[in-house]
This record gives C-alpha cells, structure tokens and sequence, in this order.
C-alpha cells in the first residue's frame, strides 16, 4: 500500500498549553496515513502572529523564525521520504530516531543526550558559576533548535547559532566568548570520545571585545557611603545595595561569593572570612577590616543562621547601582564587579604587592592581577606631580672655566 504523508508547524491555542507571556507553543505536526506524530519546536507565538492559512507565523518580525520552521519541515519531509523509499514500515519510533537521532537513549546521535552525559561528570570538577554557564548554553541552544543531531553541528550551524545569539538574543560580545569557549571545551571532548571527526566551533573566531575595566577611587567610594537613599519606597533596596557593594568594595568577594556568604564562613570574632570561592573553586581566606566588619554587625551576622545578607538578584543590583552613582554623582559605568576591581585597584594604588592582592583575590596567575593595577587619569597626575624635575634648570657650567652662570654665582 502506498504511504500519504505530510508535515506541518501548528500552534497548539488550547487555554491549557498558554504560557505566562500570553503565548502558545508551536508544534511540528507529521501525518503518516491518518497518525499523527507532534516534535516541539521550542517556540511560541502570540495568536496574533500567527498565519493559520499557511500555518506559519506572519509578519516581518517573524521572518527568521518562519525561515527556521520551513527548514525543518523541509527536514522532516526529507526523512519521511527517505523512509519511504527504504521500504521500511513508516512508524513513528521509526521516525522519531531518525529525526532526534535516539534509540531509547542508546547509539544516540542527539547533541543533548550527549551534553548532558558529559555535564553530568564535568560538574564534579568545576564551580557552580561554571556550571552555569552549560546550563544557559543549553537553554539557548534549546530555543534555538530544540532537536539537534550531533553531524548538524558544523561550521555554519555554529556560525548560524552565534548570529541568532547576537541579532535575536541582544548577547554581547563577552557571552557570546564564553558560549564559544563552553562549545569548544564540550566538542574537545566529544572529539576524544569519538563522537565527532572535527571540532568545527574551534572554526569559529573569537569576538574581539573592548573591554575597559572600570573601578573606584578612594574618593569616589566615600561618596556612594555619603549618598543619601531617602528616596521613599525605594530606600530600603538601594541600602541594602549599597552594603553588598561596600562589603564587596572592602574584601574583594563576588557577587555570588557576597549572597552566599554565611555566619559559619566568619571566624575570629569578625575578624576574617574563610570560603571556597563559587567561580574559582578554592579557598579564600580574607581579613576583615573595620568598614567591612561594620556592614556584617549591622545585618547580625553574630545572631542570624545560615546566609548573611538578605536576597538580591545581580540584575536588581546593578539597577540600583547606576541610580546611587547617579545621586553620588560618580560618572561611571557602575557594576557590582566594579567593587571588585575597586578593592584591587586601591590596593595597588596604596603600594601592595601585586602577590599579595593575587592572594586576596583568590588569583591563579599574577597576570590576572595586574588588570587591578589602575592606571586612572587621577594617579597618573599624581605620579607626574610627585616626581622632581627641576634639575633642568640648574645652570650649565662654563666648559672652559667651569665657572658657573655669571648671574646666579651657582655652579655644578
């Protein structure tokens, strides 16, 4: 018997499939005689963005997700008629391996399958900030093909995936470096296991950024602990930025190491701190000076249990910093990390060895160091206004007598 079979995208506008934004996930729907067989696409539309005559979505907005959609359909209309000429029974197990590439997770070729395997045993050895990084990569990677057969990741998937991250996802040069960086590590692996031939994502150049590190003077910390916060409602928020930046600015700590600071973390009577560091993975031990020990009795860190500071996410906290260096009239970009580039670089600028502050800033390499090592417009005035250059103007001896300047009587 002949097979009839067709593919199409479909939006599933039942009130039960509604996501939280108000919309609908989109489906690729494949019919063989009269059995359907739905793959998620990994997408969702507004009801209103959506064509239901060409079962596409509409408008120029939505143009490189219509083109996406229509190549995948193509793909799956390609695998049906491979299937079709094989003479194979056209069942839906059948085309469910050929389209995700699994076999009841054996002999896979599915990238996730694969991922998850190797993330499973990379997230013993690496800190959890670093294992953030292969969960976001895999989220994004998810939304931008939710299906996705290891010999599809070549030069220009990969090139494909880093322009959808910069156009569609508004990601910067810097994430889409460490997306680039995790791919790489991953496909490294993948290479050694034999999974793939070529690591094509080692292909791929690596975005150049312009990154200027910017940090704190002395002078200008001052003014954010004068800034007056009375602002009404949100008082009570931009303090309590302003303490997690300070306590930051005071002992060098992350932003992930500040949230999860805790009492059992503090030792001699508030008088040092003693972690593994998220991001690095290794131990920290820091003094704790008079300001920083001020800011932990303040939030009872003798009396409270388990974390310190109350919750704040790094996306509030940056928003508060931009409106208190505002009312400090700092005219910076400021960031939490800029507290940690602060610590190092004040440290610098008060004669610190550059061993001691790789030490206190849980550094491998000095070389990671001397980007610390400020060089504002401030200290460079400072340096040239402290050095003696008035040797120019003694006068010249006469060569012949070796008599000094006959006005000035002065010689050599």
């Amino acid at each position: 018997m002949k097979n009839s079979y067709s593919v199409k995208v479909v939006i599933r506008n039942e009130e039960e499939k509604r996501k939280g934004n108000g919309t609908y996930p989109l489906y690729y729907q494949v019919i063989v005689n009269s059995k359907k067989t739905k793959f998620s696409s990994g997408h969702s539309l507004h009801l209103s963005d959506w064509d239901f005559k060409k079962s596409l979505p509409k408008g120029l907005s939505n143009a490189t997700l219509r083109k996406k959609l229509e190549q995948e359909v193509r793909k799956l209309e390609n695998i049906l008629l491979e299937i079709d000429i094989s003479g194979k029974p056209m069942t839906r197990e059948l085309i469910r391996e050929k389209y995700l590439g699994t076999d009841d997770g054996k002999n896979t070729r599915d990238f996730y399958y694969h991922f998850d395997e190797f993330c499973n045993k990379k997230f013993l050895e690496i800190s959890k900030g670093t294992s953030n990084h292969y969960a976001l990569l895999k989220k994004q990677l998810k939304e931008y093909k939710p299906n996705l057969l290891l010999e599809e990741m070549d030069y220009k998937f990969f090139k494909d995936f880093f322009h959808y991250l910069r156009t569609i996802k508004g990601i910067g040069k810097s994430g889409i470096g460490t997306r680039r960086k995790t791919l790489v590590c991953t496909f490294n692996e993948f290479k050694r296991l034999g999974l793939v031939k070529e690591n094509h994502c080692q292909e791929i150049e690596r975005p150049k950024e312009n990154k200027v590190d910017v940090f704190l003077t002395e002078k200008e910390v001052q003014d954010i602990v004068d800034a007056d916060l009375n602002i009404g409602a949100y008082t009570y928020g931009l303090k309590l930025t302003r303490d997690l930046f300070l306590f930051s600015c005071f002992t060098g700590l992350r932003f992930g190491d500040v949230m999860n600071l805790k009492r059992e973390n503090i030792f001699d009577n508030g008088s040092k701190i003693i972690i593994i560091s998220q991001k690095m993975n290794r131990k920290l031990e820091i003094p704790i000076n008079r300001d920083a020990k001020l800011i932990l009795m303040k939030n009872k860190y003798m009396i409270k249990k388990g974390l310190i500071f109350p919750r704040r996410t790094n996306v509030s906290v940056n928003r508060d910093l931009k409106i208190i260096a505002s009312i400090a009239k700092i005219p910076k970009k400021v960031t939490f990390h800029t507290a940690r580039h602060s610590f190092g670089s004040i440290l610098a600028k008060k004669g610190t060895q550059p061993y001691f502050i790789m030490k206190l800033m849980g550094h491998t390499d000095i070389k990671m160091t001397s980007r610390y090592v400020n060089s504002d417009e401030e200290t460079l005035k400072e340096i040239i206004f402290n050095v003696n250059f008035k040797n120019y103007e003694k006068p010249r001896t006469n060569q012949r007598t070796g008599e000094g300047n006959k006005k000035t009587g002065k010689t050599k």
